[in-house]
């Protein structure tokens, strides 16, 4: 008998096992081209998805950029006589550059990045004095060099700007000497809930002797969501308009910490 070796199967096989194995053999062969023919078929639809891809690849638009309106380069204009121009209208004048922050500030003031993280607007030459709080950053104030205005600046505990001035005025909140309410109102600071009081009284502790005190305290919510209290304090003698004039300016220019602000626009 003779033996045969199959070397696919690496084993030896006699006459009938080597008829099973050139079957096999013939079998496996057909298997193979037929394979081969179907990679073929594989390849050309790739290779024809590839280039429709590619092709289609040339035509799509670039990636787009982002940029803001100062960012942009002025469009250009040519009048007449040839010249260019920026986005004037083409007269060949330039626009006024635009106001800065400063700019909205009255002469006699100016503007201050505080210490405790806020932004404020106080008269120049006003010196600073802190107290410490039982809430939040320490009170601050801003005093003239003569001791007779001042701005007082605080976070405030209660929930609401009302609640908290409905709080300073009740009876159980002892008041300064010679007390007197002016006004109690709510107000709205560009869709943040506010309200603000104005009193008098005779003599306020720890200042100077002013004759009757003028006060205006304006309790909001800021950009952050806390509740702040700007408090103006001047002499009555001379009307009322100074000490609102001084918190409106401030006000105005308020920042809380850690909190990207619009730039203040003039009244």
């Amino acid at each position: 008998m003779v033996r045969v070796f199959d070397a696919d199967r690496q084993e030896w096989a006699g006459p009938e096992e080597e008829q099973q194995v050139v079957a096999l053999q013939r079998r496996d062969a057909a298997r193979q081209r037929q394979a081969l023919r179907g990679a073929a078929v594989v390849l050309a639809v790739c290779g024809l998805a590839f280039g429709t891809w590619a092709l289609g690849w040339k035509d799509e638009p670039g990636p787009v950029g982002y940029f803001t309106a100062r960012d942009a380069p002025p469009a250009q204009t040519t009048d007449t006589d040839g010249d260019t121009s920026g986005d004037s209208g083409g007269t060949g004048t330039e626009d006024p550059a635009s106001p800065g922050p400063t700019d909205t500030l009255p002469p006699e003031y100016e503007a201050v990045q505080d210490p405790e993280g806020f932004r404020v607007a106080v008269r120049k030459g006003w010196d600073r004095q802190t107290a410490a709080s039982v809430h939040g950053f320490d009170i601050v104030n801003y005093r003239s060099a003569d001791g007779s205005r001042r701005i007082q600046i605080y976070e405030v505990l209660e929930a609401t700007p009302d609640a908290s001035l409905q709080e300073y005025v009740s009876d159980s909140t002892p008041k300064p000497e010679g007390f007197e309410q002016l006004s109690l109102e709510s107000l709205d600071d560009g869709g943040y809930p506010a309200a603000r009081l104005e009193y008098l009284a005779d003599s306020l502790k720890g200042e100077t002797d002013n004759g009757t005190w003028h006060i205006v305290d304006h309790r909001f919510e800021s950009m952050d969501g806390k509740l702040y209290a700007i408090t103006s304090y001047g002499p009555a003698a001379d009307g009322y308009d100074d000490e609102r004039t001084i918190l409106d300016t401030a006000l105005n220019w308020f920042c809380p910490p850690a909190t990207q602000c619009p730039e203040p626009v003039a009244d």
